[in-house]
This record gives structure tokens, sequence and C-alpha cells, in this order.
């Protein structure tokens, strides 16, 4: 009875007696790395970043050529030149300047109205605009009469003409110390006039340069045939 008791217990623990791990003969293969999710994902960000380095790069490049290309053209095809002002003549057209009448005492009658006309050659590729403009009549550097340039546009590659009309007041040039001088000596009076021209040129149409146009004539009255010549007594002088 007690050997079938310990046949009894000798089964229940082979019954209950742990399983050897199996072990393979052959080696299992070493893990892919192009298998795991992880390497997709750095792959994927490798290409974004490559294709926005790409992206940047030609930007940039492009940005670069056109510069290149802006810089050029402003230096040679639409390099801003300066406008020229001439004056093409001049003319009484009210009052007269009855200088030889009486050169001792000279006496125009009534103020004198001046008529100048001018051109404006605009010798840049775009238009040249400018507003209005006060001109000043001098006589030994004393204001006797202004005027005044409307506003006006100049197109490309063009001359524009227009009349300045100009007002001179008598007394103010009867009274200057050396008239009487130059009508007894010379038989002339030399008359400047200056005006200040602020414009503009608008290149390819983004930017604007300023351009100031200061314009210094003198004309020359003939006491004797009572005509004013004009000459090319004007100067030009231009800031960019």
């Amino acid at each position: 009875m007690a050997y079938q008791n310990q046949n009894q217990s000798q089964q229940r623990r082979d019954q209950f007696k742990p399983l050897a791990p199996f072990i393979s003969s052959s080696p299992s293969p070493p893990p892919s790395p192009f298998n795991t999710s992880h390497h997709a994902i750095s792959e994927m960000q490798i290409r974004r970043i490559k294709r926005a380095l790409c992206c940047c790069g030609c930007i940039t490049a492009l940005f670069c050529i056109v510069a290149v290309i802006l810089i050029v053209l402003s230096f040679t095809v639409y390099n801003v030149t300066d406008p020229e002002v001439r004056l093409n003549g001049v003319t009484i057209i009210n009052g007269t300047l009855n200088l030889k009448a009486n050169a001792t005492s000279p006496s125009p009658s009534g103020d004198v109205t001046l008529l100048a006309d001018l051109s404006v050659k605009n010798r840049n590729s775009f238009a040249f605009r400018y507003g209005t403009t006060t001109t000043t009549v001098y006589y030994e550097g004393r204001g006797i009469g202004e005027g005044t340039i409307p506003p006006g546009k100049t197109k490309g590659k063009r001359t524009m003409r227009f009349n300045v009309t100009m007002q001179v007041v008598a007394q103010k040039l009867v009274d200057a110390p050396g008239l009487r001088s130059d009508v007894e000596d010379d038989q002339a009076v030399n008359i400047s006039s200056y005006a200040r021209i602020d414009g503009k040129v608008k290149v390819l149409n983004l930017f604007y340069r300023k351009v100031v146009v200061l314009l210094n004539c003198t004309v020359e009255y003939n006491v004797t045939t009572g005509h004013i010549l004009h000459g090319d007594n004007c100067f030009n002088d231009i800031r960019l």
C-alpha cells in the first residue's frame, strides 16, 4: 500500500515537471533595419529636408539672378540721367523797356511781361514728371520779377516744349544802381532767371528716382534794337 502511494506521488511530480526550452539548431536571421517603422520615419524626414533645402536654394538663386539683372539694367539701359532744359527764346508781350529814350534817367513804361520759350528734353527711358515751379527774374542779383512753370510730364526719350510767362516790376529795375551805367556804356541790360524744377522718374514702374534740375539762364536786352538775345547762356545743375 505504501509502495502504491509512493508511485502515485512520483507520477504527480512527473506531471508538473517543467519542459525544457526548445533550442533550434538553425540561427535566426538578424532583424532588417528596413522593416522597422522608426527607420521609415527617418527616411521620410530626410527626404523632406532635402526637398526644403533644394527649394530654398532654387529660390535664393532666382533672387540673386533677378538682383544682378536689375543692377546691370540700372547702370545701363535704365540708368537715370539728367534731363536737359533749354531756353529757346524770350519776347516782350506786354509793356516796353523804354531805356533808350532818356539814358540819364531810364524809365520803363509800366510793368513788363516776358514770355519765355522753354523745352525739356528727357534723355531717360521713362517719363519725367515735375511739379509747379516758380521762376525768379534777377538783375544784378536783385529780384525784379517772377513767373510760374506749370506742372507737366515728358515721356521717355522725348522733348516737351512750353511757354512761361514772367512779370517784371519796372520800378525794381529802375531802382537798380547799375542800370544807368549799363545803358550808357554797353547799350544792353543783362537779365537772368533762376528756377528749381523738382521732378521724379519712375523706373520699371517699381520705384521712383528723384531728380532736381537747377536752371540758370541769362538773356541780354539790347537797348538800341529793343530785342532780347538769349544765346546759349543757360546752365543746368542736376541733382539725382
